[in-house]
């Protein structure tokens, strides 16, 4: 045994030297491990060879263990044991969570989805911490480099490096102040009659409304306001004759907090599809894969 190199060591052998240990009988011990008769007697050549040691001595009624064998039964439990435990994976608990969760996502998606999320998290796990900025061009780098651990984004396309899941979609709408003259007279020509609030986050090749226009082959429309906060879109509005073209939750916002008007989008445009994107290490964390469980179930 002097020679005994764990690292070249199969571990369950040692599953079927317990089995002989118990039933003292190769054919029933087969039966216990779910293998043939052939293949436990060469299992027992292994553990022979292995341990330096013949272990069982072949009697009358079936096999007698070695003072070797009787010595390594009394430790062989507990090192299955705690094997075992080592490969079970740790019963999960929300209320003993304890760490800082940490979000890039745009402020639309936090005022119509994440604050209530948030709010039920909290209850079920109160000492879970969650952090949010914003998204900038540097987001899949930090993703990368573990300084944020999940992205809650819409139009989004990751880099195929990323593990993603859809967590809602919705449609784009235009909205406009209360009092905005385009609103009784709604079209594609009156949209492009007034200046518009443009999105900093997407360029030209990237903005659904412009990729929609240049589809119809209809003229750019006319810039008045530039930002990278979806949620300002909605504030700037009031007052003006700006239209902003936003997801339908946003625009809802913005009808219930500043009495903006909705109306539909004249130029053809996909759906805003909001996505969980997180990097393969974090795949099988328990905390983590519970998080976007949870976040999936935010519009049931």
């Amino acid at each position: 045994m002097s020679d005994f190199d764990i690292e070249k060591a199969d571990l369950n052998l040692l599953k079927s030297l317990r089995a002989l240990l118990s039933e003292r009988h190769v054919g029933r011990a087969a039966k216990r491990m779910h293998v043939s008769q052939s293949a436990m007697s060469h299992t027992l050549a292994r553990l022979r060879d292995t341990f330096g040691d013949p272990l069982f001595v072949r009697t009358a009624t079936g096999l007698e263990p070695t003072p070797r064998a009787l010595a390594l039964s009394a430790k062989l439990s507990n090192i299955l044991d705690e094997i075992s435990s080592l490969l079970t994976p740790e019963s999960f608990e929300p209320a003993k969570i304890k760490t800082r969760f940490r979000l890039q996502t745009h402020s639309f998606i936090i005022a119509s989805y994440l604050a209530p999320f948030f709010h039920k998290m909290h209850q079920l796990a109160p000492n879970l911490i969650f952090e949010t900025h914003g998204m900038s061009e540097f987001s899949y780098q930090q993703l990368d480099k573990g300084s944020v651990d999940l992205i809650v984004a819409a139009g989004l396309q990751a880099p195929s490096r990323f593990m993603q899941r859809r967590i809602v979609e919705e449609d784009r709408v235009c909205l406009v102040d209360k009092r905005h003259p385009a609103r009784k007279n709604w079209g594609v020509k009156v949209f492009l009659r007034y200046p518009h609030v443009k999105n900093t986050l997407l360029d030209d090749k990237e903005d659904p409304i412009a990729v929609g226009l240049r589809d119809q082959n209809l003229p750019a429309r006319q810039i008045g306001y530039y930002t990278d906060d979806m949620l300002a879109q909605a504030v700037v509005l009031k007052d003006s004759e700006l239209i902003a073209t936003l997801p339908r939750s946003l625009a809802e916002i913005g009808k219930r907090e500043y009495g903006h008007v909705i109306l539909p989008c004249p130029v053809e445009t996909s759906n805003v599809v909001i996505k969980a994107i997180w990097h393969e290490r974090s795949q099988n964390d328990q905390t983590h894969q519970w998080l976007r469980d949870q976040l999936a179930l935010i519009t049931s």
